[in-house]
């Protein structure tokens, strides 16, 4: 097209000439041009081959994939900090997304997303009941039938889980149907009945894709019963097994997921890992212990909550000492998994993603030890892939925004070799990150995507009981195990772009509360700058807001028509 419009412009201008010489000097120009133009075009049609080679380079020899999963990992309070192996085999090999988030800082809600990509509001958990849809019959009749796990499979994948799924999965002490359904889409199963434990779990076990399954019950000895060790034995046994099937089936690449109850409450270590960090506090950052006037400035609930005493402050430093502890185990597990894909030659073919459902507070605005708020150390978490196949790609930091609900479609491509996401997610794969080794990203040689991601949407649904309208009737006063309440229920935008970093949230509540950080100028959320916002300035925020609440698949991708830099009154269109 570029060609044929240049053309026609020199061909046009020729017979508005008379002078022969001047036709010949035009014809001259005219040839110049498409050569140029032609060149052009042919480098860049392999410029576009080369970008397509290196993420389908091995179509005939998908990669293997991992996703390891722990729960309520923080990336921003030191989560990562005192793991020496994650660092050694994942970090100092692979990428690391520095604006990686969750759209939902809640267990269930964000677990169903990341095996879905799908938002909150199309059909995934709500909460953390089987009322809000966590494992309720709308989660396995709809997205449950279209998670990452049932394209891998029917890509020819094999496919295994273990551990913690949804917060309602599974019974106790019943075995019938439903207690030891193995949602659909994996070859083996090993998964978590209820919430994350470490000791006397209760799992449903298939290794038949769920034509046969049962109850296995652990106890609490230590050396058979502790949940992340069983976990990864399990995760060690499948390895082991994928990577040696039958000369029939030798090829069929494997896609394994390792869901840790790790760092998540009761936070027990392993027995050798107690006292390793006897002493550590937490960190305290700028908006620990928040003052007065800051608390005053934030919805309902975080003004209720008083100044952090003696009591609490050692529950928040014992927890922040026992959580690093809990997480050596999951660092010694990295290696483990890690020399075994390396002695059975499938380290160099297989992906390898770490993240967490979601952050974690220990004294951040007066909240104790929990997550479900609108904040960065509940939002942000950590995010790291190897992928063996890119050694350019190694100790890497990209800065795109990555979600948890673009894991799914990244796995997608990844097991597929198809760009063509499926309606169904909402999300977008990354998987052009991993694998591109051209430095087109201020110096570190990871390529952003065609549409590189601007914004995206959080959504937080409370939870309270009666008569009190909160999680604890009466509430503890000081904000206890968890602060949360029917009117902590907010939508936000969270703006990356540019120069621009910022969140905007409006609760849904008697007062329709609003919170607005600047985070360049206020990257700890102390001053809301909500009155600040100018008419305009403000309901380009409400009308963005409101398209990503309502959006659905492809419509979610849509770059938005603009953003705009609050402090520096700026719009980008």
């Amino acid at each position: 097209t570029c060609i044929i419009d240049a053309a026609r412009v020199v061909v046009e201008s020729i017979h508005s000439t008379t002078s022969s010489t001047q036709v010949g000097t035009k014809l001259m120009v005219l040839s110049l041009i498409f050569a140029a133009l032609l060149a052009e075009t042919i480098f860049a049609a392999a410029f576009e081959s080369v970008e397509t080679t290196d993420v389908d380079a091995d179509k005939d020899q998908p990669p293997n994939i991992i996703l390891l999963l722990t729960d309520d990992q923080d990336v921003l309070l030191g989560g990562i900090d005192r793991m020496p192996k994650l660092r050694r085999h994942l970090i100092d090999q692979g990428t690391t997304f520095s604006n990686a988030y969750v759209h939902t800082p809640i267990c269930c809600p964000s677990r169903s997303s990341i095996l879905s990509g799908r938002y909150l509001h199309n059909g995934v958990t709500k909460n953390n009941s089987v009322s809000g849809n966590c494992n309720g019959q709308l989660w396995q009749n709809d997205a449950e039938r279209k998670t990452f796990s049932v394209y891998a499979q029917e890509a020819g994948y094999v496919t295994s889980y273990a551990g913690k799924y949804l917060n309602t999965y599974g019974c106790q002490d019943k075995e019938d149907a439903e207690c030891v359904r193995v949602p659909p889409g994996w070859n083996k199963w090993h998964g978590l009945v209820g919430n994350s434990r470490y000791y006397n779990a209760t799992v449903v076990n298939s290794d038949d894709g769920g034509e046969t399954a049962r109850l296995i019950k652990y106890g609490n000895d230590y050396g058979r019963d502790y949940l992340p060790d069983v976990l990864c034995n399990r995760t060690l046994d499948v390895i082991r097994e994928f990577a040696t099937i039958g000369p029939e089936e030798k090829k069929k690449p494997f896609l394994i997921v390792s869901a840790y109850p790790t760092p998540h409450g009761p936070f027990t270590p392993a027995p050798w890992a107690k006292g390793a960090f006897d002493g550590a506090k937490a960190p305290r950052t700028a908006n620990w212990n928040a003052s007065s006037p800051s608390i005053q400035q934030k919805h309902w609930l975080i003004r209720q909550l008083a100044p952090i005493d003696d009591a609490t402050e050692k529950l928040i430093d014992t927890t922040y000492e026992h959580r690093l502890e809990a997480l050596l185990s999951v660092d010694d597990h990295i290696d483990q998994i890690v020399g075994l894909l390396e002695e059975l030659g499938e380290l160099e073919n297989t992906i390898i993603m770490y993240t967490s459902d979601h952050g974690f507070q220990l004294g951040q605005h007066r909240l104790s030890v929990d997550k479900r708020h609108l904040y960065e150390h509940d939002i942000k978490v950590p995010f790291i892939v190897y992928s063996g196949k890119s050694p350019s790609a190694r100790s890497r930091i990209s800065n795109e925004i990555v979600l948890n609900i673009d894991i799914a479609p990244t796995i997608y491509e990844l097991a597929t070799g198809s760009k063509n996401i499926p309606e169904s997610m909402d999300g977008t794969s990354f998987a052009s990150l991993l694998f591109d080794n051209r430095d087109d990203n201020g110096g570190n040689g990871i390529r952003q995507r065609i549409q590189p991601r601007q914004d995206f949407l959080i959504s937080y649904h409370g939870e309270g009981y009666l008569p009190c309208g909160m999680a604890e009737c009466p509430p503890d006063q000081h904000g206890g195990w968890m602060p949360d309440a029917w009117n902590n229920t907010y939508h936000c935008i969270r703006t990356i772009f540019r120069e621009a970093n910022s969140i905007y949230c409006r609760f849904e509540d008697d007062e329709d509360f609003v919170e607005y950080y600047d985070l360049k100028d206020d990257p700890w959320q102390l001053s809301n700058k909500n009155k600040e916002l100018s008419v305009w300035e403000r309901e380009a925020l409400e009308t963005r807001l409101a398209e990503l609440r309502t959006c659905r698949g492809s419509t979610c991708r849509r770059t938005p028509k603009g953003a705009f830099d609050h402090s520096s009154k700026v719009a980008y269109v």
